[in-house]
């Protein structure tokens, strides 16, 4: 009996150790582990990484929308003051209205209703060009404290009539004159304010040689109340891109540590 006990003692000791000793060789084998990987291998900074790329991901394509969807501009440097003639004659279908003020023109745009669009013609005696490009203007009134509707001379740095309506339309000849037609349908990127059309008249080569302004039919243009396609789809791809990234990252650090188990 005392022999069994002896026995039986002895085992549970040797299990005692072979325990021990698991758990030392788990706990060495642990600190090596933690002592080899380098601080850029370790699961927060591949983490932080994946979550910037998101980030640098979804700015990048909001930027490029940005840039693309912004008015087209002309890069003359030709002086407007130095082409204005009053005898280039810009008329539109908006109705007749000298006060730009909110409430006070009868013709009012709003993107996606009824009525969304004008067309605006220019009249040109003979001369140097042959096509007109035509402009949409904030009136001066709705470009004070706004720098990104600054009002310059040169017209290529002009932001008050940086909306582009139509580019380098041929001039028809008619009956002592010759005239250009442009329709022009408002976008859903424009704030609430009072506009004018502006027509510059283009030589071959391309440089606005004349000029006049349409500032008696002033007309309103309502902020459409609604999201562009383009922002949205933009919105959702960078939510998706971004999130498959970060699951991506962890599923793959999930099957590399338990590989390595």
């Amino acid at each position: 009996e005392r022999r069994g006990r002896r026995t039986k003692s002895n085992a549970q000791r040797r299990d005692t150790d072979v325990t021990r000793g698991r758990e030392r060789a788990q706990r060495v084998r642990e600190s090596k582990a933690t002592m080899a990987t380098p601080w850029y291998k370790s699961d927060a900074f591949k983490v932080s990484m994946l979550a910037v790329v998101g980030v640098a991901v979804m700015m990048s394509i909001a930027m490029s929308l940005a840039f693309t969807l912004g008015a087209p501009k002309p890069y003359s440097k030709v002086l407007y003051t130095s082409i204005e003639d009053p005898s280039l004659t810009v008329e539109s279908t908006a109705k007749d209205c000298s006060t730009p003020e909110i409430g006070a023109c009868p013709t009012v745009l709003m993107y996606g209703s009824s009525l969304d669009t004008l067309t605006v013609s220019a009249t040109a005696p003979a001369g140097n060009f042959s096509a007109m490009t035509f402009q949409v203007c904030y009136a001066d009134a709705y470009t004070k404290g706004r720098p990104w509707r600054s009002t310059k001379d040169v017209i290529g740095r002009d932001k008050q009539c940086g909306i582009s309506a139509c580019k380098s339309v041929p001039l028809q000849e008619g009956t002592g004159a010759r005239t250009a037609t442009c329709d022009y349908t408002v976008g859903d990127d424009l704030g609430t304010a009072v506009y004018y059309f502006r027509a510059l008249g283009e030589n071959d080569k391309g440089d606005y040689v004349v000029g006049n302004t349409a500032k008696d039919q002033y007309f309103q243009i309502n902020t459409y109340n609604g999201r562009t396609t383009s922002i949205i789809a933009g919105v959702v791809a960078c939510s998706v891109f971004a999130w498959g990234i970060l699951i991506g990252g962890l599923i793959y650090e999930y099957v590399m540590v338990k590989k390595q188990e």
